[in-house]
């Protein structure tokens, strides 16, 4: 068997690493698009072009809530929760239990959905 040198071992390592980490990498983002494609068409199902105007959603162009362009870079979500990903499905799951009285109703929706809907607002840049 023939010895490899340690500094070449170990570029042969961080090598592979890399292109493991990256694999990785492209597994995750294939996730997250199939995701958000998911959470368009939930979306839809759910009727929240009836009172929003959401880029790519047809139909999608009502005037009763904010508009969501741009959401997944806002700041703020709600005018009260820091717009983090865990933040942005708790807004999603239970509005009134954020901000007790607005417009937005709680909708029926599993964790799942919740997160998949999130996925698509984060496209929304």
């Amino acid at each position: 068997m023939r010895k490899i040198a340690p500094q070449r071992a170990l570029r042969i390592g961080v090598t592979l690493g890399i292109a493991f980490a990256c694999s990785g990498c492209a597994i995750a983002r294939s996730d997250s698009k199939a995701e958000a494609r998911q959470g368009a068409t939930l979306i839809s199902s759910l009727g929240c072009g009836y009172c929003h105007s959401i880029p790519g959603i047809e139909g999608a162009d009502a005037n009763v809530g904010p508009p969501l362009d741009h959401i997944g870079s806002r700041v703020y979500v709600a005018g009260v929760l820091r717009n983090t990903p865990e933040n942005l499905q708790r807004w999603v799951q239970h509005p009134q239990a954020v901000v007790p009285g607005n417009a937005m109703p709680d909708l029926p929706m599993s964790d799942a959905s919740a997160r998949k809907i999130v996925a698509y607002l984060e496209t929304l840049r």
